[in-house]
């Protein structure tokens, strides 16, 4: 799946585009606005699905003057299930945030990176996770703790999940040699265990050198 599209995993036609967009705000939508923020559609094809989901009830449509106003119908039996497709990436991120938990003391940090993060996606992406492992840890079921959870990533997604992993000391190594997927880690990330002021602190030495 596509993270960034996330009603692409039911239908790959305009219908879910722009139900994607008229469920990221609770607001009145023009066809015109609609198409900006799509960007690839046509304002007719955009006009054509907003009738067909209003005729179903899932959009309301509104006149004022010449102009046409569409929200989501938030009372209608399919807006829940719909919310909760527009929510998929953040709804994976928690469950991540969730799952991460149970791995108590063995984890000082980790993060989402690379394509997942940055809402540029195919559909063959891998889902790119980094971790740090405490220096103290004395977890002997790390690894296999690794293996669950990118067996998890697909299963949850679709995508093959890509595990990097440090520990503390390859991590203080990986700083003094520069290497720039902490740079990476650092811009695009999303933190989902730890705290990103953490990981911040460790790349200082770099930077100031």
């Amino acid at each position: 799946m596509q993270l960034n599209k996330p009603f692409a995993t039911v239908t790959p036609t305009l219908d879910g585009d722009v139900l994607a967009v008229l469920a990221s705000a609770d607001v009145t939508f023009t066809i015109s606005q609609v198409q900006r923020i799509l960007g690839t559609a046509s304002g007719e094809g955009i006009r054509k699905v907003l009738n067909r989901l209003s005729a179903q009830g899932v959009v309301l449509h509104d006149e004022v003057g010449r102009t046409h106003t569409y929200r989501l119908n938030t009372e209608h039996l399919a807006a829940q299930p719909i919310m909760a497709l527009s929510r998929l990436n953040s709804t994976f991120l928690h469950r991540l945030e969730q799952h991460l938990t149970e791995w108590e003391g063995s984890l000082r940090y980790a993060a989402v990176f690379g394509s997942a993060a940055t809402g540029r996606m195919r559909l063959d992406s891998d889902i790119d996770v980094f971790l740090v492992r405490a220096t103290d840890s004395e977890d002997d079921g790390w690894d296999q703790r690794v293996t669950e959870l990118a067996r998890l990533v697909t299963a949850w997604t679709g995508n093959d999940g890509r595990i990097i992993e440090y520990t503390e000391d390859e991590l203080r190594a990986a700083v003094a040699a520069g290497e720039p997927l902490l740079d990476d880690v650092s811009k695009q990330g999303l933190t989902v265990a730890g705290t990103r002021a953490w990981f911040t602190a460790q790349l200082r030495p770099t930077r100031r050198s």
